[in-house]
């Protein structure tokens, strides 16, 4: 009776580590063998059964983005961001489709490539496929139509995007977006990226700085803004800076200096951005030479040159420190879909999109930015809920030690610690988590 207790609780653990494993990948060979002791007269003897094989099948699976709601003039265009994710066990292509019903007709639905997440094209030539897509793998893409001419006012239309795979027809994702028209551009400052998720994301000002940028006294540093038009006609917008929410004044402390940039670093002061279009652009902000340590807020505001009512404005900081004591942290990730240490994707501050099972690495820069040397630096990272920390890419760093436990499932900090920074000097902390399946 102890051997078959022995046997039940081994089979109950194996259960329970199968249960929170990734999918297996399709044709995988699964082999297992049974063993059993015993004791006899002649003393304790084991025998083995024989080896039975399973063969893992493929399964199609797919998830899509969330659909939008946006709203257009009357015979313009509106451009639709989506996504399909591969959540299947094996490569798999995927045919992509559309239907729209509504008062308001959708003419010309074409879906083009749009490989780096933006929110616009890649070229002009239209796509109906994602082509062969890895398992784990994301395929970006936007569907761009066109309202018809003499579209009423208040209309609207229900436009369903729909991904099939191509191993098995009946397993298919659906987006749902919603287009309404209107008439005249509207606004919306995102930072540092675009979309629902965005911070500073809806009609502002917002409460809180959605961002705290530490600097010097004198040294610039910088916003990355986004310009979203959800309205229906393309504008142009005047850029603005102040330290007081209603822009009473535009005046800034004395001394202190702000310069908008586009995408590509020429001086801007206003942004043309088409409907239901976004644009980029760059807020680099100087303190005054002489600027006294301590947090100062700031609003970026963009407003119509033709309406004055239509502005929005996102709410920053500036925290200047002492120049011996400052140490910026910037952090970056990216997809390793399939777990084995190799990003398929760039890092990026963006936001990403992965299946569970899938492992993000992570990748934590920290550099001085002060005048003197600093001592003693130890860079902390947590382990996101929902994920464990992955030792299939061990946590390394450029300078001093890694701080984290050895077996996967435990860790809840990793550190990066001993080491000193020289100004301008930066270190690396890297490492990665699993998401639970």
């Amino acid at each position: 009776m102890k051997t078959r207790l022995t046997l039940i609780a081994a089979a109950s653990l194996l259960a329970a580590a199968n249960a929170s494993a990734a999918p297996t990948a399709a044709g995988t060979l699964i082999t297992n063998q049974a063993t059993a002791t015993y004791t006899d007269s002649t003393g304790t003897k084991t025998v083995t059964s024989n080896v039975v094989t399973t063969t893992v099948q493929q399964v199609a699976s797919l998830t899509m983005n969330n659909g939008t709601s946006k709203s257009g003039a009357a015979g313009t265009q509106v451009i639709y961001a989506h996504s399909v994710t591969n959540t299947g066990n094996g490569p798999d292509t995927f045919t992509l489709s559309q239907t729209n019903t509504g008062a308001l007709a959708l003419t010309g639905v074409v879906f083009y490539l749009d490989a780096d997440g933006n929110g616009a094209a890649d070229n002009a030539t239209p796509i109906t496929s994602t082509g062969q897509l890895a398992a784990g793998a994301t395929f970006r893409f936007v569907a761009v139509a066109t309202l018809a001419a003499g579209s009423t006012t208040g209309n609207t239309n229900t436009m369903t995007v729909k991904a099939t795979s191509g191993f098995n027809a009946s397993a298919n994702a659906t987006s749902t977006d919603t287009t309404t028209v209107g008439a005249g551009a509207a606004i919306d400052l995102t930072a540092g990226t675009f979309g629902p998720t965005a911070p500073g994301h809806g009609q502002g000002p917002e409460a809180a700085a959605q961002e705290t940028k530490l600097t010097t006294a004198g040294t610039m540093t910088s916003f990355t803004i986004y310009l979203n038009n959800t309205g229906g006609s393309a504008e142009t917008f005047a850029l603005a800076a102040s330290t007081d929410v209603n822009f009473g004044s535009t005046t800034l402390p004395a001394g202190w200096t702000v310069v908008f940039k586009d995408a590509n670093g020429q001086v801007i002061t206003n942004a043309n951005v088409a409907a239901g279009a976004n644009v980029k652009v760059i807020a680099e902000v100087t303190p005054a030479a002489g600027a006294t340590p301590g947090t100062t807020d700031i609003w970026f505001r963009a407003q119509s040159t033709t309406n004055v009512n239509v502005s929005d404005r996102i709410h920053e900081a500036v925290t200047i420190v002492a120049g011996d004591s400052l140490l910026e942290l910037v952090k970056t990730q990216a997809l390793d879909a399939n777990c084995d240490g190799t990003p398929e994707t760039e890092f990026t501050k963006d936001p990403i999109t992965a299946a569970p099972g899938a492992c993000i690495r992570y990748s934590i820069v920290g550099t001085n930015k002060g005048l003197t040397t600093i001592n003693a630096v130890v860079i902390t990272d947590n382990v996101p809920a929902n994920t464990t920390y992955h030792t299939g890419a061990a946590a390394n760093t450029l300078l001093g030690s890694i701080l984290a436990p050895v077996a996967a499932g435990v860790v809840s900090t990793v550190s990066a610690t001993g080491f000193n920074l020289a100004p301008g000097e930066s270190n690396t902390l890297n490492f990665g988590v699993k998401i639970n399946p």
